[in-house]
């Protein structure tokens, strides 16, 4: 059954996407920039902490999996990660959340005209 619509559907699409967008620095208002600056700390601590501790992602997940879920019997220790691995993934955070504070603080709250 062939059915013709009355009105064509547009949907709207902006012209780059989200990576894009955040790469570029060009954001529709202040809050989405805020937004994801933020929202994109999670992405920039795993591609460090993977690249500084030479791991794929794959292997950040479950070492990740065994940190928040250690056995039982393990006294609570995380498995396969070292301490000089630790060391490292907490600098990594420090550094990752002093740099998005700095980005915060050099937003501009100013609305655009």
């Amino acid at each position: 059954m062939n059915r013709k619509r009355s009105k064509q559907i547009h949907l709207e699409q902006p012209e780059m996407g989200i990576k894009k967008a955040t790469a570029n620095g060009l954001f529709p208002n202040p809050f989405a920039e805020m937004f994801w600056k933020v929202n994109n700390i999670p992405v920039e601590a795993r591609e460090l902490i993977c690249k500084q501790c030479d791991w794929s992602i794959p292997t950040f997940y479950r070492k990740l999996r065994a940190a928040t879920r250690p056995p039982e019997g393990n006294d609570g220790k995380v498995r396969g990660v070292s301490s000089a691995e630790l060391a490292s993934i907490k600098a990594i955070y420090v550094q990752v959340f002093e740099d998005t504070l700095a980005k915060l603080k050099a937003t501009d709250t100013r609305l655009p005209k």
